[in-house]
Protein backbone atom coordinates (compact mmCIF):
# COMPACT_ATOMS: atom_id res chain seq x y z
CA UNK A 1 0.00 0.00 0.00
CA UNK A 2 2.90 2.35 0.72
CA UNK A 3 4.06 2.00 -2.87
CA UNK A 4 0.60 2.95 -4.11
CA UNK A 5 0.56 6.01 -1.85
CA UNK A 6 4.02 6.98 -3.09
CA UNK A 7 2.91 6.67 -6.72
CA UNK A 8 -0.20 8.76 -6.06
CA UNK A 9 1.84 11.45 -4.30
CA UNK A 10 4.38 11.59 -7.12
CA UNK A 11 1.59 11.82 -9.69
CA UNK A 12 -0.14 14.59 -7.74
CA UNK A 13 3.07 16.58 -7.39
CA UNK A 14 3.87 16.13 -11.08
CA UNK A 15 0.44 17.41 -12.11
CA UNK A 16 0.73 20.39 -9.79
CA UNK A 17 4.24 21.20 -11.03
CA UNK A 18 3.00 20.96 -14.61
CA UNK A 19 0.83 24.04 -14.03
CA UNK A 20 4.00 26.12 -13.70
CA UNK A 21 4.95 25.48 -17.33
CA UNK A 22 2.58 23.24 -19.31
CA UNK A 23 4.64 23.71 -22.46
CA UNK A 24 7.28 21.34 -21.06
CA UNK A 25 5.06 18.34 -21.82
CA UNK A 26 4.73 17.22 -25.45
CA UNK A 27 1.12 17.09 -26.61
CA UNK A 28 0.85 15.66 -30.08
CA UNK A 29 1.85 18.35 -32.52
CA UNK A 30 0.62 21.15 -30.26
CA UNK A 31 1.88 23.03 -27.25
CA UNK A 32 -0.09 22.05 -24.16
CA UNK A 33 -0.10 25.67 -22.94
CA UNK A 34 -2.06 26.63 -26.06
CA UNK A 35 -4.80 24.00 -25.77
CA UNK A 36 -8.18 24.30 -24.05
CA UNK A 37 -8.58 24.49 -21.06
CA UNK A 38 -4.88 24.77 -20.18
CA UNK A 39 -4.58 28.04 -22.11
CA UNK A 40 -7.21 29.62 -19.85
CA UNK A 41 -5.62 28.19 -16.72
CA UNK A 42 -2.12 29.50 -17.41
CA UNK A 43 -3.58 32.94 -18.08
CA UNK A 44 -4.78 33.11 -14.46
CA UNK A 45 -1.66 32.19 -12.47
CA UNK A 46 -2.86 34.03 -9.39
CA UNK A 47 -6.08 32.02 -9.18
CA UNK A 48 -4.19 28.79 -9.89
CA UNK A 49 -1.79 29.65 -7.06
CA UNK A 50 -4.68 30.37 -4.69
CA UNK A 51 -6.44 27.09 -5.50
CA UNK A 52 -3.28 24.99 -5.18
CA UNK A 53 -2.27 26.77 -1.95
CA UNK A 54 -5.71 26.15 -0.46
CA UNK A 55 -5.55 22.47 -1.36
CA UNK A 56 -2.02 22.26 0.01
CA UNK A 57 -3.00 23.85 3.31
CA UNK A 58 -6.00 21.54 3.72
CA UNK A 59 -3.86 18.49 2.95
CA UNK A 60 -1.15 19.59 5.41
CA UNK A 61 -3.74 20.07 8.16
CA UNK A 62 -5.21 16.62 7.48
CA UNK A 63 -1.70 15.14 7.51
CA UNK A 64 -0.96 16.78 10.86
CA UNK A 65 -4.20 15.47 12.31
CA UNK A 66 -3.40 11.95 11.09
CA UNK A 67 0.11 12.21 12.50
CA UNK A 68 -1.16 13.26 15.92
CA UNK A 69 -3.96 10.70 16.13
CA UNK A 70 -2.68 7.75 14.10
CA UNK A 71 1.04 8.45 13.73
CA UNK A 72 0.49 8.41 9.99
CA UNK A 73 0.27 11.07 7.32
CA UNK A 74 3.80 11.28 5.89
CA UNK A 75 2.72 10.93 2.27
CA UNK A 76 -0.11 13.41 2.72
CA UNK A 77 2.29 15.83 4.37
CA UNK A 78 4.72 15.59 1.46
CA UNK A 79 1.88 16.16 -1.01
CA UNK A 80 0.58 19.19 0.91
CA UNK A 81 4.00 20.80 1.25
CA UNK A 82 4.64 20.14 -2.44
CA UNK A 83 1.39 21.89 -3.37
CA UNK A 84 2.35 24.88 -1.24
CA UNK A 85 5.74 25.01 -2.97
CA UNK A 86 4.08 24.99 -6.41
CA UNK A 87 1.74 27.80 -5.35
CA UNK A 88 4.76 29.77 -4.16
CA UNK A 89 6.36 29.11 -7.55
CA UNK A 90 3.42 30.72 -9.35
CA UNK A 91 3.58 33.76 -7.08
CA UNK A 92 7.34 33.98 -7.65
CA UNK A 93 6.81 34.04 -11.44
CA UNK A 94 4.28 36.85 -11.11
CA UNK A 95 6.46 38.76 -8.64
CA UNK A 96 9.44 38.52 -10.98
CA UNK A 97 7.35 40.00 -13.78
CA UNK A 98 6.00 42.70 -11.49
CA UNK A 99 3.04 42.50 -9.10
CA UNK A 100 2.95 46.15 -8.11
CA UNK A 101 0.66 48.52 -10.03
CA UNK A 102 3.64 50.80 -10.55
CA UNK A 103 3.85 54.57 -10.79
CA UNK A 104 4.07 56.90 -13.76
CA UNK A 105 5.36 60.40 -12.94
CA UNK A 106 4.13 63.36 -14.98
CA UNK A 107 5.99 64.05 -18.22
CA UNK A 108 4.88 66.23 -21.06
CA UNK A 109 6.75 64.00 -23.46
CA UNK A 110 7.62 64.60 -27.07
CA UNK A 111 5.21 67.36 -28.10
CA UNK A 112 5.09 70.02 -30.77
CA UNK A 113 6.38 72.58 -28.24
CA UNK A 114 8.78 70.54 -26.10
CA UNK A 115 10.89 67.40 -26.19
CA UNK A 116 10.17 66.77 -22.51
CA UNK A 117 12.57 64.08 -21.37
CA UNK A 118 12.85 62.76 -24.92
CA UNK A 119 11.09 59.57 -23.84
CA UNK A 120 7.95 58.19 -25.48
CA UNK A 121 4.93 57.31 -23.34
CA UNK A 122 2.44 54.69 -24.52
CA UNK A 123 -1.09 54.08 -23.26
CA UNK A 124 -3.00 50.88 -24.00
CA UNK A 125 -6.62 50.67 -22.88
CA UNK A 126 -9.58 48.45 -23.75
CA UNK A 127 -12.43 50.87 -23.14
CA UNK A 128 -15.23 48.27 -23.46
CA UNK A 129 -17.10 50.29 -26.03
CA UNK A 130 -16.63 53.57 -24.20
CA UNK A 131 -17.46 52.28 -20.71
CA UNK A 132 -14.19 53.96 -19.87
CA UNK A 133 -15.01 57.27 -21.50
CA UNK A 134 -12.81 59.60 -23.50
CA UNK A 135 -13.26 62.10 -20.67
CA UNK A 136 -11.76 59.49 -18.32
CA UNK A 137 -8.71 59.12 -20.56
CA UNK A 138 -8.16 62.81 -21.33
CA UNK A 139 -6.39 63.80 -18.07
CA UNK A 140 -4.24 60.67 -18.15
CA UNK A 141 -3.02 61.42 -21.66
CA UNK A 142 -2.35 65.08 -20.86
CA UNK A 143 -0.83 64.70 -17.39
CA UNK A 144 1.31 61.67 -18.20
CA UNK A 145 2.51 63.01 -21.53
CA UNK A 146 1.15 60.15 -23.62
CA UNK A 147 2.55 60.17 -27.16
CA UNK A 148 0.89 56.97 -28.43
CA UNK A 149 -2.54 55.67 -27.37
CA UNK A 150 -3.84 52.27 -28.47
CA UNK A 151 -7.53 51.95 -27.64
CA UNK A 152 -9.24 48.63 -28.28
CA UNK A 153 -13.02 48.17 -28.29
CA UNK A 154 -13.20 51.87 -29.09
CA UNK A 155 -15.16 53.33 -31.98
CA UNK A 156 -13.58 55.58 -34.59
CA UNK A 157 -16.06 58.26 -33.53
CA UNK A 158 -14.84 58.12 -29.93
CA UNK A 159 -11.21 58.15 -31.05
CA UNK A 160 -11.78 61.26 -33.14
CA UNK A 161 -13.71 62.90 -30.31
CA UNK A 162 -10.81 62.24 -27.93
CA UNK A 163 -8.38 63.71 -30.46
CA UNK A 164 -10.57 66.81 -30.66
CA UNK A 165 -10.56 67.23 -26.89
CA UNK A 166 -6.78 66.82 -26.83
CA UNK A 167 -6.36 69.39 -29.59
CA UNK A 168 -8.37 71.83 -27.49
CA UNK A 169 -5.76 71.30 -24.75
CA UNK A 170 -2.90 72.02 -27.15
CA UNK A 171 -2.08 68.33 -27.69
CA UNK A 172 -2.91 67.46 -31.32
CA UNK A 173 -2.98 63.78 -32.32
CA UNK A 174 -3.34 61.95 -35.60
CA UNK A 175 -6.05 59.27 -35.53
CA UNK A 176 -5.76 55.87 -37.21
CA UNK A 177 -8.38 53.15 -36.99
CA UNK A 178 -9.16 49.58 -38.02
CA UNK A 179 -11.94 50.71 -40.38
CA UNK A 180 -14.56 48.69 -38.55
CA UNK A 181 -18.13 48.86 -39.80
CA UNK A 182 -19.82 51.57 -37.69
CA UNK A 183 -22.82 49.25 -37.33
CA UNK A 184 -20.69 46.48 -35.80
CA UNK A 185 -20.15 46.24 -32.06
CA UNK A 186 -17.21 48.31 -30.84
CA UNK A 187 -15.41 45.11 -29.86
CA UNK A 188 -14.28 44.99 -33.51
CA UNK A 189 -12.85 48.51 -33.54
CA UNK A 190 -9.30 49.51 -32.60
CA UNK A 191 -8.08 53.12 -32.64
CA UNK A 192 -4.50 54.41 -32.47
CA UNK A 193 -3.64 58.02 -31.64
CA UNK A 194 -0.13 59.25 -32.47
CA UNK A 195 1.40 62.60 -31.57
CA UNK A 196 2.61 64.48 -34.69
CA UNK A 197 5.78 65.27 -32.72
CA UNK A 198 6.87 61.69 -33.49
CA UNK A 199 6.86 62.54 -37.18
CA UNK A 200 4.72 61.65 -40.16
CA UNK A 201 2.96 58.29 -40.22
CA UNK A 202 1.11 56.36 -42.87
CA UNK A 203 -1.30 53.51 -42.20
CA UNK A 204 -0.58 50.19 -43.88
CA UNK A 205 -2.42 46.87 -44.03
CA UNK A 206 -3.47 45.45 -40.67
CA UNK A 207 -3.00 41.89 -39.47
CA UNK A 208 -6.48 40.72 -40.41
CA UNK A 209 -7.59 40.13 -36.82
CA UNK A 210 -11.25 39.42 -36.14
CA UNK A 211 -11.46 42.20 -33.57
CA UNK A 212 -9.25 44.68 -35.37
CA UNK A 213 -5.67 45.83 -35.74
CA UNK A 214 -3.95 49.01 -36.84
CA UNK A 215 -0.44 49.18 -38.32
CA UNK A 216 1.08 52.61 -38.91
CA UNK A 217 4.56 53.09 -40.32
CA UNK A 218 6.86 56.01 -39.67
CA UNK A 219 8.04 57.99 -42.68
CA UNK A 220 10.78 59.70 -40.72
CA UNK A 221 12.65 57.25 -38.53
CA UNK A 222 10.19 57.02 -35.65
CA UNK A 223 8.92 53.71 -34.31
CA UNK A 224 6.40 51.72 -36.29
CA UNK A 225 3.24 51.27 -34.22
CA UNK A 226 0.92 48.26 -34.15
CA UNK A 227 -2.35 48.21 -32.24
CA UNK A 228 -3.79 44.71 -31.82
CA UNK A 229 -6.82 42.90 -30.44
CA UNK A 230 -6.79 39.17 -31.28
CA UNK A 231 -9.92 37.18 -30.55
CA UNK A 232 -10.40 35.60 -27.10
CA UNK A 233 -9.78 31.84 -26.60
CA UNK A 234 -13.43 30.99 -26.04
CA UNK A 235 -14.74 27.48 -26.64
CA UNK A 236 -15.07 26.80 -30.36
CA UNK A 237 -12.70 29.59 -31.41
CA UNK A 238 -9.45 28.18 -30.03
CA UNK A 239 -7.96 27.56 -33.49
CA UNK A 240 -8.73 31.11 -34.61
CA UNK A 241 -7.29 32.47 -31.36
CA UNK A 242 -4.08 30.50 -31.83
CA UNK A 243 -3.72 31.63 -35.44
CA UNK A 244 -4.25 35.25 -34.47
CA UNK A 245 -1.89 35.42 -31.48
CA UNK A 246 0.77 33.57 -33.48
CA UNK A 247 0.40 36.14 -36.25
CA UNK A 248 0.61 38.96 -33.71
CA UNK A 249 3.72 37.69 -31.96
CA UNK A 250 5.49 37.14 -35.27
CA UNK A 251 5.65 40.93 -35.56
CA UNK A 252 8.18 41.06 -32.72
CA UNK A 253 11.09 40.46 -35.07
CA UNK A 254 10.63 43.92 -36.59
CA UNK A 255 13.09 46.41 -35.06
CA UNK A 256 12.01 49.84 -33.84
CA UNK A 257 8.40 48.70 -33.44
CA UNK A 258 5.98 49.35 -30.59
CA UNK A 259 3.10 46.86 -30.40
CA UNK A 260 0.34 47.41 -27.86
CA UNK A 261 -3.23 46.42 -27.16
CA UNK A 262 -5.43 43.74 -25.66
CA UNK A 263 -3.55 40.56 -26.62
CA UNK A 264 -6.05 38.14 -25.05
CA UNK A 265 -2.92 36.19 -24.09
CA UNK A 266 -0.03 36.52 -21.68
CA UNK A 267 3.74 36.27 -21.74
CA UNK A 268 3.34 32.52 -21.21
CA UNK A 269 1.23 32.14 -24.35
CA UNK A 270 3.69 34.30 -26.28
CA UNK A 271 6.59 32.00 -25.39
CA UNK A 272 4.45 28.94 -26.14
CA UNK A 273 3.98 30.14 -29.73
CA UNK A 274 7.76 30.06 -30.11
CA UNK A 275 8.16 33.84 -30.06
CA UNK A 276 10.52 35.76 -27.81
CA UNK A 277 8.98 39.22 -27.84
CA UNK A 278 10.57 41.72 -25.43
CA UNK A 279 7.81 42.82 -23.06
CA UNK A 280 8.02 46.47 -22.08
CA UNK A 281 6.20 45.62 -18.84
CA UNK A 282 8.33 42.66 -17.73
CA UNK A 283 10.04 43.40 -14.43
CA UNK A 284 7.69 46.34 -13.84
CA UNK A 285 3.97 45.46 -13.92
CA UNK A 286 3.71 42.42 -16.23
CA UNK A 287 2.42 40.17 -13.44
CA UNK A 288 -0.43 42.50 -12.48
CA UNK A 289 -3.75 41.38 -13.95
CA UNK A 290 -5.53 43.79 -16.28
CA UNK A 291 -8.68 41.66 -16.74
CA UNK A 292 -11.11 41.50 -15.15
CA UNK A 293 -10.73 44.85 -13.42
CA UNK A 294 -13.20 43.72 -10.74
CA UNK A 295 -10.68 41.40 -9.04
CA UNK A 296 -7.36 42.19 -7.31
CA UNK A 297 -4.42 42.43 -9.69
CA UNK A 298 -2.79 39.23 -8.43
CA UNK A 299 -5.92 37.26 -9.37
CA UNK A 300 -6.41 38.81 -12.80
CA UNK A 301 -4.94 37.97 -16.18
CA UNK A 302 -2.26 40.35 -17.56
CA UNK A 303 -3.52 40.31 -21.15
CA UNK A 304 -3.13 44.02 -21.94
CA UNK A 305 0.48 44.74 -22.75
CA UNK A 306 3.18 46.48 -24.78
CA UNK A 307 5.98 44.73 -26.66
CA UNK A 308 8.98 46.58 -28.08
CA UNK A 309 12.76 46.54 -28.39
CA UNK A 310 12.88 49.97 -26.76
CA UNK A 311 14.00 50.28 -23.12
CA UNK A 312 11.41 50.80 -20.38
CA UNK A 313 12.05 53.50 -17.77
CA UNK A 314 8.66 53.40 -16.00
CA UNK A 315 5.36 51.53 -16.20
CA UNK A 316 2.03 51.60 -14.40
CA UNK A 317 -1.39 49.98 -14.34
CA UNK A 318 -4.34 52.38 -14.42
CA UNK A 319 -8.00 51.81 -13.62
CA UNK A 320 -10.52 54.47 -14.60
CA UNK A 321 -14.11 54.46 -15.78
CA UNK A 322 -16.33 51.43 -16.24
CA UNK A 323 -14.31 49.12 -18.48
CA UNK A 324 -13.78 45.52 -17.42
CA UNK A 325 -10.09 46.02 -18.25
CA UNK A 326 -7.36 47.99 -16.57
CA UNK A 327 -5.06 49.98 -18.82
CA UNK A 328 -1.28 50.07 -19.02
CA UNK A 329 1.10 53.00 -19.27
CA UNK A 330 4.73 52.56 -20.23
CA UNK A 331 7.51 55.09 -20.79
CA UNK A 332 10.17 54.13 -23.31
CA UNK A 333 13.55 55.32 -24.50
CA UNK A 334 15.89 54.18 -27.25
Amino acid sequence: MKYLYAILVIAGLALAALTLDPSLVPYGGSNLALTHPISQMIAMRGIVAAVIATLGLIIVLIALARALMLRRGLFLGILGVGFLAVAAGHVAVLADRGLDAGHMPPDYGVTHVSQGTGEVTVLSYNTLGGATTMEDLLPIIVDRGVDIAVLTETSTENGERLAGMLADQGRPFNVFHSDADPYDAEIKSTVVLVSPALGEYRQGPGLGLTWGSVHVRSLGGGPDIIGVHPIAPVRGLEDTWLEEITSVYQQCDAPNTIMAGDFNSTIDHMHATGASCPSALDGFVAGYGTWPASVPGILGSPIDSVYTDWTTTAAAIIDVGGSDHRGVLVRLTR
